[in-house]
């Protein structure tokens, strides 16, 4: 045991090269989006599969995965993983259509549904247990960048070389962690009880599909539509049925009565509530930096880069605190950082600059840095060593659950948002153009058709948000008394079309206020399950003696 201790070092940086590479690729293919519809010549609609198809094979399978490394061991499992997603990545680096790239993109999530769980436990078994806080905080910290990170880094590939680089990078990197796992990682058996419970894996699979797909296309599809509602329904229906089954069967994929311990309901809870206000706000306020402040995509995920880098360095440093102290008060300091960024992101102006986005998302930083590895290591403590795999599955599907239901929920509130505003901006325009005098009253009529339609175009396009709207755009020419295009009539035109310019750009950037705030309250509620984490435990109640007993314990 001490000689696997001893390269406790070299399995971080292995375990970290598939962890990182499994996280940026949930983020890195946004900011490529536009060159791969114009290099594919496919539309907006079947390019975001290229961005689900691995979202929804990553909750579908994590729990399952999470499982089977209890069964088969970690090392295996985290190999198979690392192999199918280094080859896949080059799949789809080289893939001749889009469908194509969409069916290598599911061969990736199945390939990351090993890494993201397998991960943290492997950490926990090498290291020893009075570093547990120490090595879920650099965990949690490179999950953070990792994540936060994929716009940027897929920004600078797709501009200074191709998309297909987002996906070839990987493949070194992915070489070398192949080539670590064989030679640093431990191999290990452990006493696990039962088998693997194939129902369990087949329901559970197909209850987070459904639910899954659901909360993607509900904006899309419209929540109400047949199709939506036929998945939730299908999703409950499938979803209580593995309940049932797992709270009959003597091998459960995973034990749910474990969540009648607070300390892991609490971390589950925490988890989950974090990735929704966090993934969410962050995704609309890339879209307000473009499409409000005019920056380009690159800019924008620059601009939030501090973000990921404090949480980084604080992560760590609050495991390593957290090998001396309860969990409890640095996951709920955590939560009440993020909700304060929230709330000072909703002050922004559509004059503001990248600094003033920037030190403002500090917070949310600080905010993951002391709430990630706080959740984690209390809902790790909980988990008793033979379960340790499904556990952590199920830690990390409670995260990646809430970054599916962050964007769902905050572009549902951002959709409700932008139509009352625009149709309030609609209102104080009429009133504007009402006033102004020496225009005819025909050619008023004419302004506000012109306005109605031009925001309803704009209403109508992706992200309901469109930079440089001109309320007059196609509006005829100023004319005068006489009826003919004057000099002055093109002076008041101009002049109105700077007031009616101001009062949209106010409207598109008031739109993003209540989805920003429904987020900071979201993270507020998280600081209740963050109580629910306890004082630390002893290492007599983890497992009795001095040092509890690792998860490699059963090293072959």
């Amino acid at each position: 045991m001490e000689e696997i201790r001893s390269r406790k070092w070299m399995v971080l940086l292995t375990v970290s090269l598939g962890l990182f590479m499994a996280l940026l690729d949930a983020t890195i293919v946004n900011i490529a989006v536009p060159a791969i519809m114009t290099e594919m010549e496919a539309g907006v609609t079947r390019v975001s599969w290229v961005l689900n198809a691995y979202n929804l094979g990553l909750l579908a399978l994590i729990l399952a995965v999470g499982r089977l490394s209890d069964r088969l061991g970690q090392k295996r499992v985290f190999l198979a993983g690392l192999t199918l997603f280094t080859g896949f990545s080059l799949a789809c680096g080289l893939a001749p259509s889009i469908d194509w790239l969409i069916l290598f993109r599911v061969g990736q999530s199945v390939g990351a549904a090993a890494l993201i769980p397998v991960s943290l436990s492997i950490l926990l078994g090498v290291f020893p247990a009075r570093q547990h806080g120490l090595a879920t905080g650099l965990w949690g910290g490179i999950g953070a960048v990792a994540a936060a990170l994929g716009p940027t880094i897929g920004g600078a590939l797709t501009q200074y070389a191709s998309w297909n680089w987002i996906f070839f990078v990987n493949v070194p990197i992915g070489a070398a962690g192949i080539a670590f796992v064989l030679t640093f990682v431990p191999e290990h058996r452990r006493a696990t009880r039962g088998g693997l419970d194939p129902l369990g894996i087949g329901l559970s699979a197909a209850g987070i599909f459904a639910l899954t797909l659901a909360l993607i296309q509900g904006n899309g599809w419209g929540w109400t539509s047949p199709v939506i509602l036929g998945l939730l329904v299908g999703a409950a229906a499938l979803l209580v049925t593995w309940v049932l089954w797992e709270l009959r069967t003597p091998s459960p994929l995973f034990d749910l009565r474990l969540f009648g311990d607070r300390v892991f309901a609490g971390a589950s809870g925490g988890m989950l509530v974090m990735g929704l206000s966090m993934m969410g706000s962050m995704f609309l306020l890339v879209i307000y930096m473009v499409n409000v402040l005019g920056y380009s995509e690159l800019e924008a995920a620059v601009a939030v880069t501090p973000m990921p880098a404090l949480g980084a360095l604080l992560a760590p440093l609050v495991g390593k605190l957290l090998d001396h102290v309860s969990p409890r008060v640095p996951a709920a300091v955590g939560m009440l950082a993020m909700a304060a960024g929230l709330l000072l992101l909703r002050q922004l102006e559509p004059t503001a600059t990248l600094w003033d986005v920037s030190w403002r998302t500090l917070l949310l930083g600080a905010g993951l840095g002391f709430a990630m590895p706080s959740l984690a290591i209390a809902g790790m403590s909980a988990v008793p060593h033979h379960a340790g795999g499904a556990g952590s599955g199920v830690i990390n599907w409670a995260r990646q659950m809430g970054f599916v239901l962050g964007v769902a929920l905050l572009v549902a509130v951002f959709s409700h948002s932008m139509t009352a505003s625009m149709t309030d901006a609609v209102g104080r325009a009429e009133t504007i153009v009402d006033r102004q005098a020496g225009v005819p009253a025909p050619a008023k009529t004419a302004i506000m058709t012109t306005i109605e339609h031009n925001v309803a175009a704009a209403s109508a396009s992706p992200g309901q948000t469109v930079n440089g709207l001109d309320p007059l755009a196609g509006a005829p020419p100023a004319a005068g008394a006489s009826g003919a295009p004057t000099a002055a009539g093109g002076a008041l035109q101009d002049a109105l079309r700077t007031k009616l310019t101001s009062v949209f750009v106010a409207a598109r950037s008031d739109a993003f206020d209540l989805p920003l705030l429904v987020a900071a309250c979201v993270a507020l509620l998280g600081v209740a399950p963050a109580l629910l984490l306890g004082p630390r435990r002893a290492p007599a109640q983890r497992g009795g003696g001095d040092e509890p007993r690792s998860p490699l314990a059963d090293v072959v």
